[in-house]
């Protein structure tokens, strides 16, 4: 009998439950997740009550056909686990004729065959009364996209881990890996003092990746974003069965939801995806009151609704920005026994489930279902990413958290 490798996981977001669950699907034994936190924490970019499944991707196809196969993912770990994962409530695209995404989205869905249809601006105004709808041209309403429960999703994902067995480590950082020899086991170290062995090891930690990367100078910029919490609404105009998530050139939104797994208030969220500020990830600043002022006023002229409701609470999350806003997924060019995956800038919680098959296509070198070359890091010039290494991935002393993490199972 052959050996089976022993797997680490780095990170315990959407990304790395995700691969860790298709490698365990796939018949990997030993596989095992650090998360330096815990799952679910309240900085980590997978946090939160839910995340937008849309369609539209302008004329970019590719992104299109890639949630097809992300939701009938999703759909899948639904119907198996019995725990609700995704509601589809539809989205309404409020756009211009010539924004150059929101016709050229209409185009791709109607030729993939999706429910797409293009309303006039008095039939969007009788079906959904809510939006002001003066400043947009072009609407068109998918009833396939909808939300998924994100903190459902990754609790579920890490029930399924530990079902198949498979072992998480809350509490529990990586500071180094080291390759040294192409014949040796991966040597990840951990802030407790401890050493891990691993034949292969997936980078998944979102925003932290300049923290064992950052010798790499990968072309990643971390932005603060600011999603915002409505409270005061009538359930009646709000809910998911008649007031669709939506998207109005930067500002996306959805239909009151619980903030705690059905339980307590329903609030309406909606965010601008323009990217923010650079951060560190570790910044705890308090939010930008200017920021959230433009971004209030935005959406109280696309939703007069919103002028009498309160604005009950603010998340802060971080995106990871690549320059193309595509997806980097790659081997570490000095090391390919490490994968990483970084670059999700904002829309890669719904593709989770297929990301995780796609890095663990690469973890025991199978076909992935989609080509990968466009997530290649090398698409990018060799100046800015490709810096000689010494064999080593290391992050500074400096840079770790005063908290000593211990390794517990």
């Amino acid at each position: 009998m052959l050996r089976q490798e022993r797997i680490i996981i780095v990170g315990a977001g959407i990304v790395g439950l995700s691969t860790a669950y298709a490698l365990l699907s796939a018949g990997m034994h030993q596989v095992i997740v650090l998360e330096q936190e815990a799952v679910d924490h309240r900085r980590a970019s997978s946090h939160g009550a839910s995340r937008l499944l849309r369609f539209e991707y302008g004329p970019d196809a590719f992104y299109s056909h890639m949630v097809r196969l992300s939701l009938s993912r999703w759909q899948r770990l639904q119907h198996v686990t019995h725990r609700t994962l995704y509601t589809q409530t539809g989205l309404l695209a409020l756009g211009k004729e010539d924004d150059n995404f929101t016709q050229p989205s209409y185009q791709v869905l109607r030729g993939m065959g999706l429910p797409i249809e293009r309303l006039s601006e008095m039939a969007c105004r009788q079906r959904f009364p809510q939006f002001a709808t003066h400043a947009y041209d072009t609407l068109t309403y998918n009833s396939q996209a909808g939300v998924l429960h994100a903190s459902n999703c990754l609790h579920t994902l890490k029930d399924c881990i530990t079902d198949l067995g498979g072992v998480i480590y809350e509490s529990c950082r990586v500071t180094t890996i080291k390759s040294d020899n192409l014949m040796q086991p991966l040597r990840l170290h951990l802030s407790s003092g401890e050493e891990l062995l691993a034949d292969r090891v997936v980078l998944a930690t979102g925003c932290w990746i300049q923290r064992l990367l950052a010798h790499l100078h990968l072309p990643v910029r971390l932005t603060r974003q600011y999603l915002l919490y409505f409270a005061g609404l009538s359930p009646a105009s709000f809910n998911a069965r008649v007031f669709p998530a939506f998207t109005a050139d930067d500002l996306y939104g959805f239909p009151l939801l619980s903030m705690h797994n059905g339980y307590g208030p329903s609030w309406l969220k909606a965010a601008s995806h323009n990217f923010g500020p650079t951060i560190d990830p570790d910044d705890t600043s308090p939010p930008d009151q200017h920021i959230i002022a433009q971004i209030v006023g935005k959406l109280r002229e696309l939703l007069p609704a919103l002028r009498r409701a309160e604005l009950v609470h603010i998340d802060a999350c971080t995106y990871d920005v690549s320059p193309d806003e595509d997806f980097i997924l790659d081997r570490l060019p000095y090391a390919p026994r490490v994968i990483f995956a970084t670059g999700l800038t904002g829309h890669g919680f719904k593709f989770g489930l297929l990301l995780g098959e796609l890095l663990s296509s690469m973890v025991y070198d199978a076909q992935p279902i989609v080509p990968l070359e466009r997530f290649r890091l090398a698409r990018f010039s060799q100046q800015q990413v490709l810096q000689k290494s010494h064999e080593s991935i290391k992050v500074s002393k400096s840079c770790l958290s005063p908290q000593d993490y211990q390794l517990r199972g």
